[in-house]
């Protein structure tokens, strides 16, 4: 459903690697029970060489009390600053139909996926759409149900949040606001209007199935970051989205999977870079916070902290959920 980049395990010339993992924890119940039963040994070693240096952790609940710039993003995003990127708000974006349900004190955007859009129903809807969204300098092409990609002057310099960000949640926090955002407001309200009494949604409705009420815009993460997806001989970090869709679709077991998978490929080659004494780096990421690992220096004293308190991989990845509510 999110159209980031998927990195393949890459090594850079030097040798080194800095390795991103979205996703590698949860505040969901079910990833919790599966967290507890993680059996990652090459894991393990990695972070009994390294140190968490550095973390960053935001409030879904509260943007506000966040860094704006940050909290609307998901943090495989905004973590690429520690190699010095920044988000590009440019022209180029996604946009996924959704459903809003509407209560008394807010606006719940539902899980797309759980809408089941077929393409027939999606490309119908893109197709009504199309002439207005024209009208706007849009141009906006159908890729798959639930990703629509568009471009326009509309969005340039427009701040996005996250689809992730606002999945199961009010949306009127992270809905873009003030000059800029104007024309975007006026848009989707006129779709909003136009999707009312839709053939496609008057046929969801008769069958008890949610209606695509509105759409959500954001950028990927090859959007957000262009030079860097352009540049991949660079020394950039790989960023590593295998776990995202199960982690989303609160898909315990192959998430579970996946990471076993990762454990025996990408940590593998941590540890083997960390044997011939190579700067690496490793960011684990959930919804809410990441934690950037590095190597430390193998003294006696580090040495001897670890063998009285070895390192737990369940306690280490709990670490990013600390005071995360269950989404």
């Amino acid at each position: 459903m999110n159209a980031g980049f998927t990195s393949p395990l890459a090594l850079h010339a030097n040798g080194a690697q800095d390795s991103v993992i979205a996703y590698a924890s949860s505040s969901s119940a079910p990833l919790q029970q599966a967290l507890a039963t993680l059996y990652l040994p090459h894991l393990q070693q990695v972070l009994t060489r390294m140190v968490c240096v550095s973390e960053g952790r935001w409030d879904p609940e509260n943007p506000a009390q966040s860094n704006a710039d940050e909290a609307r993003l998901m943090p495989h995003e905004s973590v690429l600053k520690l190699w010095g990127h920044t988000p590009n708000e440019g022209q180029d974006v996604l946009i996924t139909p959704c459903h809003w349900q509407v209560g008394m004190n807010e606006v719940v955007m539902l899980k797309p996926s759980e809408m089941h859009l077929t393409e027939a129903e999606s490309q119908a809807l893109l197709a009504t759409m199309h002439p207005y969204f024209a009208e706007d300098g849009l141009d906006v092409t159908y890729e798959s149900p639930l990703v629509w990609r568009a471009s326009g002057a509309m969005f340039d310099n427009l701040p996005l949040a996250a689809l992730d960000r606002a999945v199961g949640r009010n949306v009127n926090p992270w809905l873009p606001s003030g000059d800029k955002a104007r024309h975007l407001q006026r848009l989707q309200s006129e779709m909003q209007m136009l999707l009312y009494q839709h053939p496609v949604n008057d046929q969801r409705s008769q069958q008890g199935r949610w209606t695509v009420n509105s759409f959500w815009v954001y950028r990927a993460l090859h959007q957000l970051y262009p030079a860097f997806h352009a540049s991949p001989a660079k020394l950039q970090p790989q960023v590593h989205l295998g776990l995202q869709a199960h982690a989303l679709e609160g898909r315990p077991e192959l998430w579970r999977e996946q990471w076993q998978s990762l454990d025996g490929t990408l940590c593998q080659s941590l540890l083997a870079s960390l044997a011939r004494q190579q700067d690496v780096s490793l960011t684990l990421c959930s919804e809410t916070a990441w934690r950037h690992y590095r190597p430390q220096t193998p003294s006696v004293v580090n040495k001897l902290k670890r063998w009285l308190s070895p390192i737990s991989i369940t306690q280490e990845l709990r670490a990013l959920t600390q005071g995360a509510p269950a989404p």
